[in-house]
């Protein structure tokens, strides 16, 4: 979320220009791409060709880089998407005009009022996001040989487990119900147009 909030920020400062155009083009085959196909290239390049991370495992020092890599990079592209276009369609509000007539500068504009009114939609996004980053592991886990929740699930499945595969479905929607639950107390913090009971 952190790095999309900068990309974000980069494309909104370059709207129409080759940089944010090259930016969203890299972003689009890289949402394009499954997380497993991912994570195989994550694999070959960074553990296999180029030896700097563990290629599996869980004990090695850096072993948790290359799965959370691989997870991150597949809501990169959406967050930033969300953001850009939220960004740009809040610079054209008569808020950011008034800031421009008091004289704040354009970055502290951008970070300081526009971002932050911005963060609907991609804190909405995150809380779906959350819940499937614990679901969409069951295959990361097995290509980084991580023995896990995932893994567990898998070899569930294969010894037909059905308590343990009942479980797994019931955790997901838990998750999924606390996820989008702490995001609305969390939009409510930051809007208090929401507390109030104000339509957006």
């Amino acid at each position: 979320m952190t790095l999309s909030l900068v990309i974000a920020a980069l494309c909104v400062v370059s709207a129409g220009r080759w940089p944010d155009k090259l930016l969203r083009t890299g972003l689009f085959f890289l949402t394009a791409m499954p997380n497993y196909w991912v994570g195989l290239l994550l694999l070959w390049l960074l553990a296999v060709k180029w030896q700097w991370l563990p290629v599996g495992g869980i004990d090695a020092p850096g072993a948790v880089i290359l799965p959370a890599l691989t997870l991150a990079l597949g809501y990169l592209g959406t967050y930033v998407r969300l953001l850009r276009a939220n960004m740009l369609a809040h610079l054209h509000q008569p808020y950011v005009d008034y800031a421009c007539a008091r004289g704040l500068s354009s970055g502290h504009i951008l970070w300081r009022y526009v971002l932050v009114n911005a963060l609907y939609s991609p804190l909405v996004a995150l809380g779906m996001s959350i819940p499937k980053l614990f679901a969409g592991t069951l295959i990361i886990e097995n290509i980084f040989s991580w023995p896990v929740l995932g893994r567990l699930c898998v070899s569930a499945i294969f010894q037909r487990d059905y308590p343990i595969i009942q479980a797994y479905v019931l955790l997901m929607a838990l998750l999924f119900v606390a996820g989008n639950f702490l995001i609305d107390i969390l939009l409510m913090w930051l809007d208090p147009r929401l507390r109030r009971g104000v339509a957006l």
